[in-house]
């Protein structure tokens, strides 16, 4: 199923990416056929109307140069894959060099690889560039060529240099490469006639410039100009958000966010100092495929600001930092490369899965020694996943799905609950098998599982969907308390199932806008950190015995000082009792949506930023993930990454 989802995700962005071309295809026809007209009334004023066939020309020509160069550039992309697209912008390859950098780049791309339960792709490095940046190309796991430029070598260190491969391994898993080769020969088609007009302009090899060629070359740039500012066009349309979400993978994979957050850094500031720039011809023409495009105004970037990146990464705007030569001697271990990793890669996984501490650093040998040695446990892990899952999903009874239902709800370590849960089950034969499966699920299966199971609940009669309700009631406090976070799901339960006693709904008619969520009335205020300070019992730690844990009241400060609290001033209030957190949630539940999104977002990115080496707990990222959906907001790229992370 997920991989149906996937190739529909895919085929939706083709298509999108197939519509903007053909759209601008059609708008550049008509733009060249009126500037044509128009300078053929300049030249010949004294003319009436036009020469036959003069429009159904130029039309063809069009056509000819940008389909006709996308198509041939298409083939040529399909037979080279993303070798072509690296020696296209003068890349070398590296697979055994002498230099410490250089060996030092292939270790990290295998330990991403491994961190990322990706194909190990072949490795290029583009020495004359002095710039920090780096591209990923190909069509699929045989052909992907991973670039980087020596400027990133010599001035990023081994934590940052990870950040940024795991950016690129980012667009991998993101299945973002097939859309990346096809826009580059869309692109390709669309400033055919510019980028051989500014070819002929260049200077050869000695410096020199032939008149007449330059002259030449002139006018096919000025012509193609208009095509080369669709292929911008074109590339900013679709390139700009799949940024975001590759960051948010990168983190994963390195969990770390100050490595990728001092790239963006340092990056900004060559910006600053205008030495970011690419010197080879044809980087322009993979400015999508780049760590970052240099040199464009906001309006034809294919990348988000860099500000906003970094505020989104490490959670504010920290200013532009110096990317010096590294003076440290850099001495790596020369390792034999991983040819494919079946089984380091599911590995991998399973150190996500299970909370580990495995990280890709300096000891990657000894990283890719601890993964083969649980390499068997994670398969049989996975497999079992699968299967249960599997089962899962063809459970079609009402009882079978309130049983499933309950038992995603249950804390498999809480005895009572457990007890209570069997002697609901009783009447069913295979009840036991149920529970089973679901405490056989990796735990970001768990979340999707219980919203695809109360999605379908959802259309069952009321009674039904009451008496579900109740049992979660009792189920939660069968060991006689119901806790912060059990609440939460009873909540997410009923709202739902949209089960309210009386059948009033629980998402109230929207009451108020505002720009933003430090610009909100005290009053709204208020209910939000109430809220807040409800959360931050278990977000993102849960409380200790003598109350939050402080990285919970970090949290919960900076969320508020988002809202324009002055949190050095005031405390955090107790947290709401069940009526109180009810009242809060409604009051929060009459915000413009977009305001709710917003509120959702720093709820995420603060978890993120609080969570130790900034790796949100699964426990967190449910009750987030809850919040949304109480919110009905859609999830952040950094959350709904988390979840992504053993697909």
């Amino acid at each position: 199923m997920r991989f149906r989802q996937h190739q529909g995700a895919a085929q939706t962005r083709t298509l999108q990416l197939m519509l903007w071309f053909g759209v601008l295809v059609v708008a550049l026809t008509l733009a060249i056929n009126l500037l044509l007209a128009l300078l053929y009334k300049a030249l010949v004023p004294v003319s009436i109307g036009f020469p036959n066939l003069f429009f159904e020309t130029n039309t063809a020509v069009v056509l000819l140069f940008v389909v006709g160069g996308a198509i041939v550039e298409t083939q040529r992309l399909r037979a080279g894959g993303g070798e072509r697209v690296a020696h296209w912008l003068g890349a070398v390859e590296v697979t055994d060099p002498d230099d410490a950098l250089e060996r030092r780049l292939l270790n990290v791309v295998d330990e991403m690889a491994i961190a990322s339960a990706q194909p190990v792709p072949r490795v290029f490095v583009m020495r004359r560039e002095d710039a920090i940046n780096a591209f990923v190309a190909g069509w699929g796991a045989d052909d992907i060529a991973l670039t980087v430029t020596r400027g990133a070598l010599e001035r990023l260190n081994r934590a940052e240099l990870q950040g940024l491969v795991a950016h690129e391994f980012g667009h991998i898993k993101e299945d973002d490469l097939p859309l990346s080769m096809r826009m580059l020969a869309l692109v390709w088609g669309l400033s055919l006639i510019h980028g051989y007009g500014q070819s002929l302009m260049r200077p050869n090899h000695e410096g020199q410039v032939n008149p007449l060629t330059w002259l030449v070359g002139l006018v096919l740039t000025a012509a193609g100009w208009m095509g080369w500012l669709a292929g911008r066009i074109l590339q900013a349309a679709i390139s700009r958000q799949r940024e975001f979400l590759a960051d948010a993978s990168a983190i994963q994979f390195t969990r770390t966010r100050d490595g990728l957050g001092n790239v963006l850094r340092k990056i900004w500031h060559d910006q600053k100092l205008l030495a970011g720039r690419m010197q080879h011809p044809a980087a322009e023409m993979v400015a999508a495929m780049l760590m970052h495009e240099p040199g464009q105004t906001h309006l034809l970037a294919c990348h988000p600001r860099l500000s906003e990146r970094i505020r989104r990464v490490c959670g504010t705007v920290l200013p532009p930092l110096p990317a010096r030569l590294l003076r440290e001697d850099v001495s790596e271990p020369r390792r034999p490369r991983l040819a494919s990793l079946p089984e380091g890669a599911l590995a991998a996984d399973a150190a996500v899965a299970w909370g580990g501490s495995v990280s890709p650093g300096p000891s990657g040998g000894a990283q890719h020694d601890l993964i083969q040695a649980h390499s068997e446990g994670w398969q049989a892990r996975a497999h079992a996943d699968r299967e249960s899952l599997a089962r899962l999903q063809r459970l079609q009874g009402p009882t079978e799905q309130r049983l499933l239902l309950l038992a995603l709800m249950m804390d498999a370590g809480n005895a009572s609950e457990r007890r209570w849960w069997e002697v609901r089950c009783q009447a069913l034969t295979h009840g036991a098998r149920i529970l089973e499966d679901v405490q056989s699920l990796l735990p970001q299966h768990r979340m999707p599982e219980f919203e695809r199971v109360t999605a379908q609940l959802a259309s069952a009669p009321i009674e039904a969907r009451r008496q579900v309700v109740q049992d979660a009631r009792e189920l939660l406090r069968a060991d006689g308390r119901i806790s912060p976070r059990d609440r939460l799901w009873w909540l997410t339960l009923r709202h739902r199932l949209n089960g309210q006693p009386g059948g009033a709904p629980l998402i109230l008619p929207v009451t108020h806008h505002h720009a933003d969520i430090a610009t909100l009335p005290d009053a709204d205020r208020s209910h939000v950190s109430a809220l807040s300070s409800y959360l931050a019992r278990f977000i993102p730690m849960p409380e200790r015995a003598d109350g939050v844990h402080p990285a919970s009241q970090v949290w919960y400060d900076q969320v508020m000082q988002r809202c324009g609290e002055d949190t050095a001033a005031s405390l955090m209030p107790t947290p709401p009792d069940a009526d109180g957190l009810v009242h809060a949630l409604s009051a929060v539940q009459e915000l413009s949506w977009v305001l709710r999104a917003i509120l959702v977002k720093a709820w995420v990115e603060e978890a993120f930023n609080h969570s130790p080496q900034g790796l949100l707990s699964d426990d967190s990222a449910d009750a987030l993930r809850m919040c949304a959906c109480l919110l009905d907001t859609p999830l952040p790229p950094m959350l709904e990454a988390h979840y992504r992370a053993t697909r």
